[in-house]
């Protein structure tokens, strides 16, 4: 009998990320407007009702979709950070952020994320899980750089946000070396107001 339930939870997980990573192929190729449940179900190989087994809204879907990406993204940096030792400075981050926001998956969350101007089902889904991932990613940040929350959630939000803004230019003005230039003044910019790539240099930054 266990084995059987391992085997089904085994065949749950297989199709729930088939239908994301579906969505986020869907996205990039599309657009969120153009990524239809029935084309993410195609693109899956699942039937639109197995589909609507396992997410019953499209809303639910694209939640679990910024979920799942985030929880990826975060595993990724810390593999990163300890395999290579890149990320245990605050400036490293400009660029470790675009290695990863700059992908496919991370340009369909920030589609979804704008749809939730538009769309109040998604917005009651996604909007208070992206609050939440933000709260966990500052712990994460405060627990390895220090600084208080006001400081932390402000840099934090600076980069994250700086390099996602560049990665929407990028699509627009497709010129990846100048775009990279960018990431790396930033950077910089950062390591020359914190050179020990700790927090607490940037504080005097944030006084009147």
């Amino acid at each position: 009998m266990a084995k059987n339930r391992r085997t089904q939870e085994e065949r749950t997980a297989q199709t729930r990320l088939a239908l994301i990573d579906a969505t986020i192929a869907a996205i990039s190729d599309l657009g969120y407007t153009g990524a239809s449940t029935t084309l993410i179900a195609e693109k899956a190989g699942v039937s639109r009702g197995a589909m609507m087994h396992h997410f019953p809204t499209r809303a639910a879907l694209m939640a679990d979709v910024v979920r799942h990406v985030f929880d990826h993204e975060m595993a990724e940096y810390e593999e990163t950070r300890v395999r290579t030792g890149f990320g245990d400075r605050l400036y490293d981050w400009p660029r470790l952020l675009w290695a990863v926001l700059s992908r496919p998956s991370g340009m369909a969350v920030l589609e979804i994320l704008q749809a939730t101007r538009s769309d109040r089902d998604l917005a009651a889904l996604v909007v208070p899980m992206q609050e939440a991932v933000e709260q966990s990613a500052l712990g994460a940040v405060r627990g390895a750089f220090g600084g208080d929350e006001k400081l932390a959630l402000s840099v934090m939000r600076l980069m994250v946000w700086s390099v996602r803004g560049l990665s929407i230019a990028e699509r627009y003005l497709p010129h990846r070396a100048e775009t990279e230039d960018a990431v790396e003044l930033l950077s910089r910019l950062l390591r020359q107001a914190a050179p020990d790539g700790q927090m607490a240099p940037l504080k005097t930054l944030m006084e009147p």
